[in-house]
């Protein structure tokens, strides 16, 4: 109950009201229930305790008091039956009725924190926003008449819409100059899933080095330091520069004991060790290492087996091996499976590509990464937190600070 009323503050003033309410009647029921039906519970329990004495004495003293010997084995069978059935309804009570509310409750507070996000982010765009605020009066009244359902339906529709019209404003830009001579281009690229808009450096990988760097020096849990690709690529004398793997960031209220932090491995290439180490173990993420101009690619980060390296990155999914796809639904959340702005780290025999693949779901971002001749590919962070930096310039973003990234040194 604490937990879900102080995440209520994230909430308009008046839908903060609305949800305390809710909850606080919610609480009240289902404890006065509660406290009732355990009350019923002690009474029954002792008068079993009187009975089952009673029954002893009586069937000491037989046959004189036959017939009340049997009425009592009755009364025993009905409060041992009635106890049991008190019980059964106090079970369902604590695991049905409150919960299932709370749930609800807090899956709206989910989705409507959600809402404020990409209303900000479109927002701050100046896109027009009206489809997906027109209803918003709505919510109050539908918190009021418990309709969590109906309300739940209303924030998706919304959150589509505001989706719709970001995806719509990435695929009307521009495509930027290209300038393909120094690895950097804008191209579009077709695929069995549709065609795509890529941002794309693609070079040699022997001309090259790649480094991975991390804003912490040590693993880190909350309030994590970060930097902005601009800083990375210049501490380090580098030419081009993207994000890299999945952090938390602060304008998610799920995020707010864990600021900034990120769980997957990564080797600090200036500080030659692992950072999160023990989530090289993990097999749900892939692994990308590289050693001078050569480069590996695991499937699954649990497939390495140690050798040395001078870069490397974990994140999730795997896209492509071998060419091969080896991405599907199973693999992806739901955030994952909306169209946006999609990272990619990839390589081939000769070269690495590093890449934003636009309008495109992950799965869509592999086919796309395969299409484009990258051989093995990994999903890096996109979204808000999309950037690429090359030859002194921002080509996408800058977006959010990042707590990691991957850079190109010539």
């Amino acid at each position: 109950m604490q937990r879900v009323t102080a995440k209520l503050a994230h909430f308009t003033p008046y839908v903060v009201l609305l949800l305390t309410v809710v909850v606080t009647t919610i609480a009240t029921i289902g404890t006065y229930k509660i406290v009732g039906i355990e009350s019923s519970i002690k009474k029954l329990d002792s008068q079993l305790t009187e009975q089952q004495e009673t029954y002893k004495y009586l069937n000491d003293n037989l046959p004189k008091e036959l017939f009340e010997d049997h009425l009592s084995h009755i009364e025993n069978i009905t409060l041992k039956n009635s106890l049991a059935d008190t019980q059964t309804e106090l079970d369902t009570l604590k695991s049905d009725e409150t919960q299932i509310e709370n749930n609800l409750i807090q899956e709206v507070y989910e989705q409507y924190d959600t809402y404020n996000t990409k209303l900000a982010r479109n927002t701050k765009l100046k896109l027009n926003t009206d489809n997906a605020t027109s209803n918003v009066e709505e919510y109050g009244a539908l918190l009021l008449a418990k309709d969590y359902v109906k309300l739940k339906e209303l924030l998706d529709t919304n959150l589509q819409q505001l989706d719709k019209d970001y995806n719509e404003y990435i695929a009307s830009l521009p495509p930027p100059a290209t300038s393909a001579s120094g690895g950097y281009s804008y191209t579009n690229v077709n695929t069995e899933k549709g065609t795509f808009g890529v941002f794309l450096i693609k070079l040699p990988k022997d001309q090259i080095t790649i480094k991975t760097l991390a804003a912490i020096d040590n693993d880190c849990k909350n309030n994590c330091p970060t930097k902005s690709l601009a800083q990375y690529v210049k501490e380090n004398n580098a030419y081009a520069g993207i994000t890299g793997s999945y952090a938390c960031p602060a304008d998610y209220a799920q995020c707010q004991n864990k600021l900034w932090s990120f769980d997957f491995a990564l080797y600090d290439s200036n500080d030659n060790k692992w950072l999160n180490k023990k989530a090289r173990g993990w097999s749900e993420t892939g692994l990308m290492t590289f050693k001078g101009g050569s480069s590996n690619f695991y499937k699954k980060s649990t497939d390495y087996g140690g050798d040395s390296v001078t870069a490397a990155i974990s994140n999730f999914p795997s896209l492509v091996k071998d060419n091969n796809i080896v991405v599907d639904k199973s693999d992806t959340d739901s955030y994952q499976e909306t169209k946006g702005l999609r990272g990619a780290i990839g390589t081939d025999d000769k070269n690495v590509y590093l890449a934003y693949i636009t309008n495109a779901t992950v799965i869509d971002a592999a086919y796309a990464m395969r299409a484009l001749g990258a051989k093995d590919a990994l999903n890096m962070d996109g979204g808000g937190t999309a950037a690429m930096y090359i030859d002194g310039r921002y080509v996408v973003g800058p977006g959010r600070p990042l707590a990691n990234a991957i850079v190109i040194v010539k």
